[in-house]
């Protein structure tokens, strides 16, 4: 049978080119990530992804080392220390927040870049940068979307979370930017019981064609059907929400959502990597293994530099790298600036409506 076609190669997007330094020595990227413990599963994905990435895009000279962190500050800090004892020039990963913290001192010290999976924002900066999917991007992308299809003002109902805080954050910067009023922000409690009061509260603040919502499971299914319940029609406000969606069964379900639309990677690259991956292991990847493949074919382009090509500067180059989950260049701060499509919720499933940019002179959107 014939092999599916690879996915969207990593590579910078035109611009200056690699640094020549470093050259017979090899490139030792380390890959730090939970193969151990509660997040196991998660980490071999990405470790099998970041296998194909390495193998597809790295020089012969290029070494992508595995570290476990058992999932733990500690264990990420160990493994950190161990991987710069044995000459990594890069580190990729971790996955969570306070293991990132643990390794960003180590790293800033020894002035190896680190691009970690984290989506918490407060650890970017210094070596660290985060490929994750950051909320923020996320509510851009739908935000503007939503201005310019003609909306003018905002509400949002989001779970009493520091992810619920964290997009009403998002909302409010990304609102005054794109030039949307914002009628009403609403949290509610996450297990979904007690929905009717914030519910009734934002659709009492009225004057919205915008709601963004921010859940998923049983929780998005209390708000959606208690904003029907309430008074809210389909089609009266366009409803957003955030890559929460991208992996959920059955939205379509429930009418209100019928129409919605939400931020997701372009469905092209996705879906040549995840026949890749199948290909490869026997299964479908999760959505997070596509920055296991991203993070390490950038490493691996860098590397084609020499091993002095890993560097701070490598792994911010301003003309962005194109992945197989959309193109993304990081600031200055560390944090991520991506590309990403629009997808709407049908009765059986979604739909990209709006294609991911492929430059970032059109990431304006």
């Amino acid at each position: 049978m014939a092999q599916p076609s690879p996915p969207v190669q990593s590579a910078p997007m035109g611009g200056p080119g690699l640094l020549d330094q470093g050259r017979g020595q090899a490139a030792r990227v380390a890959f730090l990530a939970p193969l151990t413990g509660q997040a196991a599963q998660t980490g071999q994905a990405l470790l099998n992804a970041a296998q194909i990435a390495a193998i597809e895009v790295g020089p012969q000279d290029f070494v992508l080392q595995p570290y476990d962190t058992a999932g733990s500050a500690g264990g990420a800090a160990q493994a950190a220390r161990t991987a710069l004892s044995q000459g990594a020039g890069m580190i990729i990963g971790p996955l969570f927040a306070d293991s990132v913290r643990a390794i960003g001192p180590l790293a800033q010290q020894a002035g190896v870049p680190v691009v970690a999976f984290s989506t918490d924002q407060t650890v970017a900066g210094g070596s660290v940068h985060l490929i994750g999917f950051l909320v923020e991007e996320q509510v851009r992308r739908v935000l503007r979307h939503a201005r310019g299809q003609g909306r003018t003002t905002l509400a949002a109902l989001l779970p009493a979370t520091p992810l619920g805080q964290a997009t009403a954050e998002a909302a409010r910067r990304v609102a005054a930017e794109a030039g949307l009023r914002v009628a009403a922000i609403e949290y509610y409690d996450p297990t979904g019981k007690g929905v009717a009061q914030p519910a009734g509260r934002v659709l009492a603040a009225g004057g919205f064609d915008t709601l963004l919502l921010s859940d998923k499971g049983l929780g998005l299914q209390a708000v959606a059907a208690q904003l029907a319940y309430s008074g809210l029609n389909p089609g009266q406000a366009m409803v957003l929400g955030t890559m929460l969606w991208n992996d959920e069964p059955g939205l379509g379900r429930e009418p209100l959502l019928v129409g919605a639309r939400f931020a997701a990677p372009d469905e092209s690259g996705a879906a040549a990597f995840k026949a890749q991956y199948q290909a490869t292991y026997g299964a479908v990847p999760p959505s997070i293994a596509g920055l296991g493949y991203d993070a390490t074919a950038l490493a691996a382009v860098l590397a084609r530099g020499g091993a002095g090509a890993l560097t701070v500067d490598g792994v911010r180059n301003p003309n962005g790298f194109a992945g197989v989950d959309g193109i993304f260049r990081f600031r200055p701060d560390g944090t991520v600036e991506r590309g990403l499509a629009i997808r709407e919720v049908t009765r059986d499933g979604t739909v990209q409506v709006e294609p991911a940019p492929t430059n970032f002179a059109t990431v304006g959107y």
